[in-house]
């Protein structure tokens, strides 16, 4: 009896001493965020950000506060670690219009893109104001400070791309070797979208486009290009020639992909590869600079899932130029839809939460529970292999649909 009443005491005590250190270590490594920007809120990430490069949140799509969180982040980060390019889940194509649209103002930039998503969760007023809130805070900033939006993901929206050649090769004297080639590029590109000014019905433009014309060209000026790169760069400007090289390969991938994507592993594994290797292309092209991307909460995993690498388990291996330099953001959303976390972890953050948005820093992950805490209650792996920061949303809302 006494053995038994002795063993009772010591796991109530352990359990006891596990609660205290949980709520000392939450309470101590939590800062509870206003909706309205505030720098000073989101100070726990401060430690990290001289030694890190890439700075990633992952969300689930079609959350109206992703939006809060994306804007106040960015802002934070501009600020604080000299953040300069913001990584999009969008083509490289589609971000070339978004610049356009913040360098001019000109909102028929903003809605090429915009409407040629319609019927996805992107497709919102949040979204559009989001674009909107970064032109403004772009205008407030010296031009060399201002925030330049780089697309990583496949050109999903393909006839965007087609544009984008076009826009690139117009007029440009690439001799009678090109010229089929660029009549044709000019043919497509006016029947996608004849006025640019007017692009509300352009995915009835594009029944009759598909990706198959994107392959094609992209295969004739590559061809032409490997044969007379040397005419190109005379006859385009470095940004155009940049342009061109990262648009004619992300499209290439993307044919090569979307013929496969009937197999869904494929088409997931080479994305995630194919975003990997544009951050590449990017990163050289650049020369390096500091990053944020806000993406769909698997893409900023840091470590691989069921023999699936992410892209930012691409950006820890050997040979990347950021390993070890990559600080991932985990969004943790507390209704009864969108419990995208396991319960553990998500019980946890709203015992020491009291407002519509708490930051926890996770250095110390068996300060949060009893021991590790898995991602989910199917992997037992903790939660910092994979993020080091997790932010709790009380009570989503679903995006507002144009």
């Amino acid at each position: 009896m006494k053995k038994f009443i002795f063993l009772f005491l010591l796991v109530l005590t352990i359990s006891a001493c596990s609660n205290v250190e949980k709520a000392e270590y939450l309470s101590i490594n939590k800062s509870e965020l206003k909706s309205s920007y505030d720098s000073s809120d989101y100070d726990k990430l401060t430690d990290d950000l001289k030694k890190n490069t890439i700075f990633l949140a992952g969300e689930m799509h079609g959350i109206k506060e992703n939006y809060t969180l994306r804007l106040n982040l960015l802002k934070f980060l501009r600020e604080n670690a000299d953040v300069k390019y913001y990584l999009a889940e969008m083509g490289y194509s589609s971000s070339f219009y978004i610049n356009k649209y913040l360098t001019t103002g000109d909102e028929k930039y903003l809605f090429l893109v915009t409407n040629s998503i319609v019927g996805s969760y992107d497709y919102s007023i949040e979204d559009v104001e989001f674009w909107r809130s970064l032109y403004k805070y772009n205008k407030s900033l010296p031009k060399k400070e201002r925030v330049k939006v780089i697309g990583l993901d496949l050109e999903h929206q393909y006839w965007i791309a087609i544009i984008h050649l076009h826009d690139i090769l117009k007029n440009k004297d690439l001799g009678p070797e090109m010229k089929d080639n660029l009549d044709n590029l000019d043919r497509l590109s006016s029947y996608i979208c004849p006025d640019i000014n007017n692009t509300e019905n352009i995915l009835e433009n594009t029944q009759r486009i598909n990706i198959s014309y994107l392959k094609k060209i992209a295969e004739n000026i590559n061809k032409d290009l490997n044969k007379r790169k040397l005419l190109y760069k005379k006859i385009l400007n470095k940004d155009e020639f940049r342009d061109l090289e990262l648009t004619l390969s992300n499209s290439s991938d993307t044919a090569r992909i979307y013929s496969n994507s009937d197999n869904s592993r494929y088409f997931n594994c080479e994305r995630e590869k194919s975003i990997y290797n544009n951050f590449l292309r990017v990163y050289g092209k650049l020369g390096g600079g500091k990053y944020f991307g806000q993406w769909g909460g698997f893409h900023i995993l840091q470590k691989s899932r069921y023999d699936e690498d992410s892209f930012a388990s691409y950006l820890n291996l050997k040979d990347s130029p950021v390993r070890k330099k990559v600080v991932s953001i985990k969004f943790v959303y507390d209704n009864n839809k969108h419990k995208s976390t396991n319960r553990k972890l998500l019980n946890a953050f709203k015992e020491y939460s009291s407002s519509k948005f708490t930051l926890y820093k996770l250095k110390n992950f068996n300060s949060i529970g009893d021991g590790p805490c898995p991602i989910n209650d199917y992997d037992p792996s903790d939660i910092t292999e994979y993020f080091q920061y997790g932010i709790l949303i009380r009570d989503p809302k679903k995006v507002t649909a144009l």
